[in-house]
């Protein structure tokens, strides 16, 4: 298992980027990536990476960002390696989300980095780091996922 260590120092280091796949590049230019300013900067099947910056609508009314943000985030990323991670025919739901809170952000440019800590056939954890424009730790998530039928999947 990694520990939080491990993937803050893994999102600090630089790394290529991958291609994001079509079908998650056209989902996250709508709906709540679009309502949250979620960039995906590149998505695989072990990991997610995105950014985002801060404006009045992440904020609470203590002017720092809202703890749903980074649960949103956290599940967000997570749950695109998750897709990419499952069987063919599968999809996947999330059964739990854990987030952390570590380090209260006002502004600036926020990066998150998704890791499949474990991806079966029928349930995947994955965890996220999210980083301020230091390399600060911020905040940090897990997600439990359950693989299920696809609508439409042929039943054995």
């Amino acid at each position: 298992m990694q520990s939080d260590r491990d993937v803050h120092d893994a999102a600090a280091a630089p790394r290529a980027a991958a291609a994001v796949p079509p079908l998650v590049s056209d989902a996250s230019r709508a709906g709540w990536f679009a309502q949250i300013g979620l960039e995906l900067v590149s998505a695989s099947s072990s990991e997610v990476l995105a950014e985002w910056s801060i404006s009045e609508r992440h904020l609470q009314p203590h002017g720092i960002v809202h703890g749903g943000v980074y649960a949103s985030v956290v599940e967000s990323c997570c749950s695109i390696g998750a897709l990419l991670a499952a069987p063919a025919g599968k999809q996947v739901v999330g059964v739990e989300n854990h987030t952390s809170f570590l380090r209260p952000v006002r502004a600036g440019r926020l990066r998150a980095r998704a890791v499949a800590v474990h991806a079966g056939r029928q349930a995947q954890l994955w965890e996220c780091a999210i980083l301020d424009e230091g390399n600060r730790l911020i905040a940090t998530g897990r997600v439990r996922l359950f693989c299920v039928d696809a609508p439409g999947a042929a039943q054995p």
